[in-house]
């Protein structure tokens, strides 16, 4: 597409109260994910010189909620009186360049795409239209405005409150895209008038425009969803399930497959490679990123966590703000608290804790253990049973176990512990001491047999 001066005016002055809540419409959020960061994130792929949003009702709140995505094209305008979408328009157009391209866009079409902005400019550059309208046939159009036609060409458009019985039939309907000449606009927009209802309707300026012969064309949108407006309740549920359906195309695209979509919950802010297989009961979330080859097996947690490449995660794993090395294998049971790290062809078996912990390539922790604020070398193994104490009751310490130590079951380490390279504890051992290289600590009572002896009886 050649390259244009784009001006975006997107219209968020409007808030929920047809759905009882006291916020504005565009900070609801879809699967954890704001209408409005979902919109903002959508056109900046379109390059816009300006984005100019209309803000109104609690605007502090469409204000705060745009710019934690630290966009610097961002541009904001007032509508203190609900006067109508052209009535924004108008108030937004002070903003816009002359020699540009203007886009208007309503704030709460979550699942527009950027295909369909810039094959909707395409089309409006190569057929040097004045004005471009989305539109879109419904079987059941409802609640949207028709587009009327005269000879094919479109003369204006009617909202369905003002649609006759004939007119209530027609199923093309306004998307709410529209494409101007800024020039036209800034000089067009001054003449909307007001309704019956005192308001000025944007979809106004398609008639002003077709009396003064301008030419209006249209871009027609297959996927009737991508322009799916949210003024209920219903609408919203609806919004989470079209787009767990768009993600879920999403990842067949990358190949990765997803056992029963419909209990995986995968944040838009997870950063998702190719060959990924995602078992049930799953929800990952924050700013996690799973790599190639992947296979999380079936109910685990996963919280602003990286899981590197031909990794394995095996069922009831609890993952946050850990990062787990290439070919390693979690689970089944275990819980990665935060800070851990753990670096390549790692195990972490069932029943296994790790806290504050950086375990070494080649490590194995197989089962039943607490690791916590432990720096582990490389071909270490872990006995079932063994602990680090790192807590006094008072602070926490370190404990430092050097590569290649074998720890017997049970092993019991009382930090802040050295653990020397090469060494070994038998089954059952509780150190206090730093143990040197290439040792072996052991610390047990000698065992004793008493002969004839019987356990006291109960009391009745």
């Amino acid at each position: 597409m050649p390259k244009q001066n784009i001006n975006i005016i997107l219209l968020c002055a409007g808030k929920s109260s047809r759905m009882g809540l006291n916020v504005p419409k565009v900070i609801l959020k879809i699967n954890g994910k704001s209408i409005l960061s979902r919109t903002l994130e959508t056109i900046q792929k379109v390059n816009p010189q300006k984005i100019i949003i209309v803000v109104g009702y609690k605007k502090e709140m469409v204000i705060n909620e745009a710019m934690k995505l630290g966009y610097k094209n961002l541009h904001f305008v007032t509508q203190n009186n609900q006067n109508g979408t052209g009535h924004a328009v108008k108030i937004a157009s002070k903003k816009i360049s002359t020699n540009s391209t203007s886009i208007v866009l309503n704030g709460d079409t979550p699942f527009i795409s950027h295909e369909i902005i810039n094959n909707s400019l395409k089309t409006f550059i190569r057929n040097s239209a004045d004005l471009l309208l989305a539109t879109s046939s419904l079987d059941d159009p409802t609640d949207y405005g028709r587009i009327i036609r005269q000879r094919n060409k479109i003369i204006k458009i009617i909202e369905e409150k003002n649609c006759s019985k004939e007119e209530k039939k027609i199923n093309e309907i306004n998307c709410g895209l529209y494409i101007f000449k800024s020039k036209n606009l800034i000089t067009k927009i001054k003449t909307l008038k007001k309704n019956i209802k005192k308001e000025y309707y944007l979809t106004d300026m398609v008639e002003i425009y077709s009396n003064d012969r301008k030419k209006i064309i249209s871009y027609n949108v297959i996927d009737k969803a991508r322009f799916l407006n949210i003024n209920n309740t219903e609408e919203l549920y609806k919004a989470h399930e079209i787009d767990r359906k768009y993600f879920y195309y999403e990842c067949l695209k990358k190949d990765i497959t997803l056992t029963d979509p419909s209990t995986i919950h995968i944040s838009p802010s997870v950063k998702l490679s190719k060959n990924i297989k995602v078992g049930s009961n799953v929800i990952i979330e924050g700013q996690s990123s799973i790599e190639s080859n992947v296979e999380i097996v079936g109910n685990v947690y996963i919280k602003d966590s990286v899981i590197k490449s031909n990794s394995i995660i095996k069922p009831f794993v609890n993952i946050i703000n850990s990062k787990i090395g290439t070919n390693s294998q979690i689970g089944p049971f275990s819980n990665l608290r935060p800070s851990t790290v753990l670096k390549s062809n790692t195990k972490i078996g069932n029943f296994v804790e790790i806290k504050k912990s950086t375990i070494g390539d080649n490590s194995k922790v197989p089962h039943l253990s607490y690791i916590g604020d432990t720096e582990m070398g490389s071909n270490v193994n872990v006995g079932a049973g063994s602990i680090t104490c790192n807590y006094d009751g008072f602070e926490k310490h370190k404990t430092v176990i050097k590569d290649n130590v074998f720890l017997g079951s049970d092993t019991k380490l009382v930090a802040p512990i050295i653990i020397g390279k090469e060494s070994t504890t038998g089954a059952g051992t509780v150190l206090s001491k730093d143990l040197p290289d290439g040792s072996l600590g052991i610390t047990r009572v000698k065992e004793k047999h008493l002969p004839n002896w019987k356990r006291k009886p109960k009391k009745k």
